[in-house]
């Protein structure tokens, strides 16, 4: 017992001066991570700055459709792309635990034990077949290498960035899939709307060619507008089917993001109630630095990148590690005793000689990473602006459209009434009831097309904006409870 006693309190002396040496003379390789300074403006172009935006409110606060909430609830849930992507943030997150395991003791284990005739340690042996017993054993050992210059340190600060900048891919996916949703149904309201228009064409133009075989009939008219009567209608009737099938295509398209199986999509209201207020709060271009989840993900890149020039550099230095091993053996395992036991300690040392190269360059190499990711982070930024920055000019040049076309719409319907008067008193030619015509319906269909742009300005700008960045990536999935 005397003897256990004293080889524990060896154990621990030596640990607490690995600990020690450790305390005093560990260190970090490269520089420590810095956030790439990047200046933005005060406001983004084509908005004044504002305290408040849009971004801030939960996404179910801005898309209140209740058509639209369920199908975004459900694709939150059963998107497969999303599914893919929380597989990978969690593999992220175990790649932090398995970075950061050579930070403490590894310990093992193992034993050993053999009877038989004709063998010896697992062999074949000649002995006139008496049984043979080989020596059983069991044993423990452990090892710990010492992170003198945080080359495993910096190992765990990258896979921890890796896994960050993953929670921010997810939710950059997100609001990806939040966009494509939103603009979707809004799109499906817009067809129709526009199949709507085409249908009432098909029955203006289906209700001038009634009149003009009425006419030719009735010896007043010609067959000049009775062909051209025809063939308007025809060319409307066409259009039916075509608008018909983008519908079904689009339905579609929305029920695999949502994780159905292909299939009619409920929806309701129309598309000036999406079209919200004139002004859209912003808030100011530094929220992008700070919210936005591709700038952020962006930003954990180059955090990686950083932390992987510090390895490459630790790398030129040796490897120190602690060993430690405590075993039995016996004859027969179940009458071990304690002249049997055996214990070792020691210390590993290794490191780089002659790499022909491989470590300047493997520096080089981290070094010219973290130049791309610098550059990446820029560019994403800037981008980020630039996208937000036009689409809040398109809204505001979509309002100023959205009225002269309401007012053309205005114009033409009066018009293609006017002609239809004046027609049928004589006053004028068929020629100007088709052109009244062909001059309304193109109109309403470029209007329905109009308030489609100006309502899926208001998913689209929250995306960009990084919307929603009060509530975690689980709250965003989970919707409204």
């Amino acid at each position: 017992m005397r003897k256990k006693g004293q080889t524990t309190k060896k154990v621990m002396a030596v640990l607490a001066t690995a600990l020690a040496a450790m305390g005093t003379t560990a260190c970090l390789m490269g520089q420590n991570f810095v956030k790439p300074d990047m200046p933005v403006p005060a406001a983004f172009r084509g908005a004044p700055s504002t305290e408040e935006s849009i971004a801030s409110l939960p996404w179910w606060d801005v898309l209140k459709d209740g058509n639209l909430r369920s199908l975004l609830e459900d694709t939150y849930r059963n998107n497969r792309d999303l599914e893919a992507m929380l597989a990978n943030v969690d593999s992220a997150r175990q790649s932090v635990t398995i970075a950061i395991a050579p930070l403490f003791p590894w310990a093992s284990y193992g034993g050993s034990a053999s009877k038989g005739a004709n063998q010896s340690g697992g062999s074949t042996i000649m002995n006139s077949g008496r049984i043979t017993t080989a020596p059983g054993s069991l044993s423990a050992g452990a090892s710990w290498e010492l992170d003198i210059w945080g080359r495993t340190r910096r190992q765990a600060e990258a896979a921890e960035a890796d896994y960050m900048a993953a929670e921010h891919q997810l939710r950059s996916l997100q609001l990806s899939l939040l966009n494509q949703v939103a603009s979707g149904y809004l799109q499906l309201l817009m067809l129709d709307e526009q199949l709507r228009v085409t249908k009432a064409s098909v029955d203006s133009y289906r209700e001038s060619l009634e009149y003009f075989k009425a006419r030719f009939e009735g010896g007043v008219g010609n067959t000049l507008e009775v062909d051209s009567g025809k063939a308007a209608l025809a060319a409307a009737e066409a259009q039916v089917p075509a608008i018909e099938s983008q519908i079904v295509a689009l339905e579609n398209t929305l029920s695999v993001l949502a994780g159905r199986t292909p299939g009619p999509i409920r929806r309701s209201g129309d598309l000036q109630q999406f079209a919200g207020s004139s002004n859209v709060p912003a808030g100011i271009p530094a929220d992008i630095l700070a919210h936005r989840p591709d700038v952020l993900a962006a930003e954990q890149n180059v955090r990686a990148a950083n932390a992987d020039v510090g390895v490459a550099i630790a790398n030129y230095f040796p490897s120190i590690s602690l060993t430690g091993a405590l075993g039995v053996a016996s004859s027969d395992l179940r009458h071990h005793v304690s002249k049997g036991t055996g214990w070792g300690m020691g210390a590993n040392l290794s490191g780089p000689l002659f790499q022909a190269g491989t470590l300047r360059a493997s520096e080089k190499i981290a070094r010219n990473n973290l130049k791309a990711a610098v550059a990446s982070y820029e560019q994403t930024v800037l981008s980020a602006l630039a996208e937000v920055s036009t689409t809040l000019v398109q809204r505001s040049r979509l309002r100023e459209i959205l009225e002269r076309q309401e007012a053309a719409v205005v114009s033409y319907r009066k018009s293609l009434e006017s002609s239809m008067v004046l027609y049928r008193t004589g006053e004028t030619n068929y020629y100007e009831v088709l052109m009244a015509q062909q001059n309304l319906f193109p109109a309403e269909l470029q209007l329905a097309q109009y308030r489609y742009q100006y309502a899926a300005s208001i998913p689209t700008l929250y995306a960009q904006l990084g919307g929603g960045w009060k509530q975690s990536s689980e709250q965003m999935r989970k919707g409204r409870e």
